[in-house]
């Protein structure tokens, strides 16, 4: 199997395990660590998802995440 597939198979299993529903489609943002301990980010997706929906996915995440973030940070300022 494919670093997709397994990705895939991990996430379906764990949305499954907690009652999330079924996993369509997924982007993976991870950052790794070779063994010289040098840092790199990758980009993984489940099988079949196309540049452009991993990039819709991907700034969907962003933009769901800033408005939250925002809001906390102008409550803490007062």
């Amino acid at each position: 199997m494919s670093v997709a597939g397994d990705v895939e198979e991990a996430l379906a299993e764990v949305m499954a395990g907690h009652e999330r529903g079924m996993l369509a489609r997924a982007v993976v943002i991870a950052e790794l660590l070779d063994r010289d301990g040098d840092r790199s980010l990758r980009v993984l997706t489940t099988p079949g998802v196309a540049e452009w929906d991993a990039l819709g996915l991907c700034r969907y995440g962003v933009l769901s995440i800033e408005g939250p973030a925002a809001v906390q940070f102008s409550e803490d300022d007062e």
